[in-house]
C-alpha cells in the first residue's frame, strides 16, 4: 500500500511537473520583450530545459514530502473518505499548493539566474529582486493550474496503479 501511494505521488510529480514546465515557459518567453528573449535559450530547447527542471524538482519533493498524507489527514479533517469526490478535492490541496509553490520558486529562480548572467545591461536589478518579480507573478496561475490538474487526474492516477478511486477499485 505504501508503495503504491508513493508511486501515485510520483505520477502525479511527473505529470503536473510537464504541464507546469510548459506553462512557465509559455508565460514567461510570452511576456518578455525582445531585449530579454536574446538573453534566453531558443524556445525549442527552453521548454525542454523547463520540463525536464520541473520533473526533476518535482519528483525530488514528492520523495521527500509526504503530500498524500497530509492531503490524506486534512481529508479527513472535514471527514472526507476515499473515493469521494469530496475527498478528492481536499486531498488534492497540500499536493497542489507545495508542488506549486516549490517547483515554482526552483524553477523560477533557475531560469531567472541562467538569463541574468547573459544580461548586459549595468543597471539590471539584483538577481533576488528579478526572480522574486518573476515568480511572484507566475505564482498563483501555478496554485490555480496545479490544483485544477491534481483533482482531474489524482482519481485517474490512483485508479491506475491500483489504489482504487472515484467509483470504487479497479476492474479487472
Amino acid at each position: 500500500m505504501e508503495k503504491k501511494a508513493r508511486k501515485v505521488n510520483i505520477l502525479m510529480a511527473v505529470i503536473i511537473s510537464i504541464v507546469m514546465g510548459i506553462l512557465f515557459t509559455f508565460i514567461t518567453r510570452g511576456a518578455a520583450d525582445p531585449k530579454a528573449l536574446e538573453s534566453m535559450p531558443p524556445a525549442p530547447a527552453a521548454y525542454l530545459i523547463s520540463v525536464l527542471e520541473s520533473v526533476v524538482v518535482g519528483v525530488v519533493i514528492a520523495l521527500i514530502i509526504p503530500m498524500g498524507k497530509l492531503g490524506s489527514g486534512l481529508a479527513a479533517k472535514f471527514g472526507a473518505n476515499p473515493p469521494s469526490y469530496k475527498f478528492t478535492i481536499l486531498n488534492s490541496i497540500p499536493f497542489a499548493v507545495i508542488n506549486a509553490i516549490l517547483i515554482s520558486a526552483i524553477c523560477s529562480f533557475l531560469g531567472v539566474a541562467s538569463s541574468y548572467g547573459h544580461i548586459m545591461d549595468p543597471n539590471k536589478p539584483p538577481l533576488v529582486i528579478m526572480w522574486l518579480t518573476n515568480w511572484l507573478k507566475l505564482l498563483p496561475i501555478s496554485i490555480i493550474v496545479s490544483y485544477v490538474l491534481a483533482v482531474i487526474i489524482s482519481p485517474i492516477v490512483v485508479r491506475a496503479v491500483g489504489l482504487g478511486g472515484p467509483g470504487g477499485p479497479p476492474k479487472r
